[in-house]
């Protein structure tokens, strides 16, 4: 019976997580677009400090720190702001990126492990899904500990193979239309995706 309880559990924690994690959000959309222009192995150390930071981020919520986020609001919407502003940014980064004929050393806007730590700091989108994972999941009546560093594990790996398909899917586009027309038109598509996604943010307040 406990065995049935828990993939049970774990088929209604999939099923609730993973079309959330996998939609278009801040982490994804820049994965698709930096990757398109730079090739998937270049952004390892952005997916890196991206999804490292999900899972310090999860076991913070997970052990209290997602009260204090909902007792004081107006830090939420704070974060909702900056989160905003660094998506913005980092729009103007995909969109003005030099073409593959350009590029030259001096060119390189690369990202690293600490812009993916910034960005994912600054998921609103995200730590709102991790918050609401645990009021769902989180069972007061066994282990604490257990259970938080569990479904953090779990959030991380979810949100590694979603940032991993979604550069995959961006090196492709690269590949499959390789023209100097394509990659502007990729690169204001993702770069328009990315200020979709902001102005949502500041508008949903």
């Amino acid at each position: 019976m406990g065995r049935c309880m828990l993939e049970s559990k774990f088929v209604l924690w999939f099923g609730m997580m993973f079309p959330l994690i996998f939609s278009a959000g801040p982490a994804n959309v820049a994965m698709a677009a930096l990757s398109a222009k730079q090739g998937f192995f270049r952004l390892v150390p952005f997916l890196s400090g991206i999804n490292l930071t999900v899972f310090v981020q999860a076991v913070l919520i997970g052990s209290g720190a997602g009260v204090l986020l909902g007792a004081y609001p107006r830090f939420f919407y704070f974060l909702q702001y900056l989160g905003s502003i660094y998506l913005i940014y980092l729009a103007y980064k995909i969109i003005s990126q030099p073409l593959s004929g350009e590029v030259n050393e001096s060119s390189d806007t690369s990202l690293g492990f600490l812009d993916g730590i910034i960005l994912e700091s600054l998921n609103v989108k995200l730590i709102s899904v991790t918050i609401v994972m645990f009021s769902k999941f989180l069972d007061s009546t066994s282990t604490q500990l257990f259970q938080v560093l569990l479904l953090s594990l779990g959030i991380a790996v979810l949100t590694t193979g979603a940032t991993v398909s979604w550069a995959l899917g961006g090196s492709w586009l690269q590949r499959k239309f390789a023209s100097e027309q394509s990659e502007r038109i990729q690169r204001y598509v993702f770069g328009g995706m990315l200020i979709c996604v902001s102005l949502w943010m500041i508008v949903r307040n």
